[in-house]
This record gives structure tokens, C-alpha cells and sequence, in this order.
């Protein structure tokens, strides 16, 4: 019927189909015009996707090769020194890191949330933040010279946009601290 609908059909059966210039001009304006809608709609989508995959691995990869860069970790949730240790300087030392999800985990994330369960998406991109916070605590500690860090606490809170009365997403910050301590 409509005249996109018998263009397109010729196209994909032509065996026994001549087609001129002028439908096939038609039939390539057809095609370059559902590209676009289709670059419009889902295109940022499967750029978030494929983005945020390539470069979430690239920056957990980086993460795990600085992890295994420290021999001695010296992070510990214990409140004093073990041992007799002489004390010859402290000092509060904190690091922070602001993680958001890509498009691709907030849309996997509303699909889940319809059924219920762990949110396996968003699990891990929180989990990175953790990690990297933890991490540039221990680097911050050995950079300063600290031998440990005691009494090492994490704290999160949420940074959210909101536009109109509408949740437009957000981040989170995870904020690691403690007391660093360097000896005699």
C-alpha cells in the first residue's frame, strides 16, 4: 500500500522486479531515514552500552594492577596500634570517589527492580567505588609516609538531580577515612 511500503518490499524481494533510479533513490532515502530514527532512539543507548563497558573494564583493570603495586596493605579497622610500638606522627587522612551508572545500568536497573533482587549492574559499579576509594586511601597513606592507617571507616552518600519534580538519575560518593599513623 503506501508508497514507502511497496518500495521497501521491492527491494527485498527483486527477483523478478526491475527497479529504476528513481525507486531505488527512494528505497536508499528509505533506508538512510530509518537509520537515523534508529540512531536517535537507540543509538545513545548502545553507545552507553558499548562505552561503558570498554571503559568500566579499563578502569577496573587499572584498579587491580594499582592493588597489586602495594606489598604490605596498611589499612585496618582496629582502633589502636597493636603492640608497643612508639608513635612519631598521626594525622586524619581521607579520600573520596563519585561513581554514577552509565544509561545502559540505569536501564538494566529499572527493568530489575520491576521483579525484584539484586541489582547486579549497579552491584558492581558500586563496588568499584569502594575498591578505588579504599585504594587511593592507601595510596594517600604512603604518600605521606604513614606506616597505617587505624580505625579506617567508609561513609556514602547520594548525589541525585532533580529537575521539574523528576529524579533525572545521580551518583553516589563513597568517602573513605582513617587515622595514619607513622612510627619510630
Amino acid at each position: 500500500s503506501g508508497r514507502w511500503g511497496c518500495r521497501i518490499v521491492c527491494i527485498w524481494n527483486c527477483s523478478n522486479t526491475t527497479i529504476g533510479a528513481e525507486e531505488l533513490s527512494d528505497a536508499i532515502f528509505g533506508w538512510l531515514w530509518l537509520g537515523f530514527v534508529f540512531s536517535i532512539t537507540i543509538g545513545p543507548w548502545l553507545v552507553s552500552w558499548i562505552g561503558g563497558n570498554l571503559y568500566q573494564g579499563k578502569i577496573v583493570g587499572d584498579l587491580l594492577a594499582r592493588e597489586k603495586s602495594i606489598e604490605k596493605d596498611p589499612l585496618t579497622n582496629l582502633r589502636s596500634v597493636i603492640g608497643d610500638r612508639q608513635i612519631a606522627a598521626s594525622g586524619l587522612i581521607f579520600s573520596n570517589v563519585v561513581s554514577a551508572p552509565s544509561w545502559w545500568q540505569l536501564f538494566l536497573a529499572k527493568i530489575k527492580s520491576v521483579f525484584g533482587g539484586n541489582i547486579q549492574s549497579l552491584d558492581k559499579m558500586l563496588d568499584w567505588g569502594r575498591s578505588e576509594a579504599m585504594q587511593r586511601l592507601r595510596e594517600l597513606a604512603i604518600k605521606n609516609g604513614f606506616d597505617e592507617v587505624i580505625n579506617v571507616r567508609m561513609e556514602t552518600s547520594t548525589i541525585s538531580v532533580d529537575k521539574g519534580g523528576k529524579h533525572r538519575g545521580g551518583s553516589v560518593e563513597i568517602v573513605a577515612y582513617g587515622t595514619g599513623i607513622k612510627f619510630a
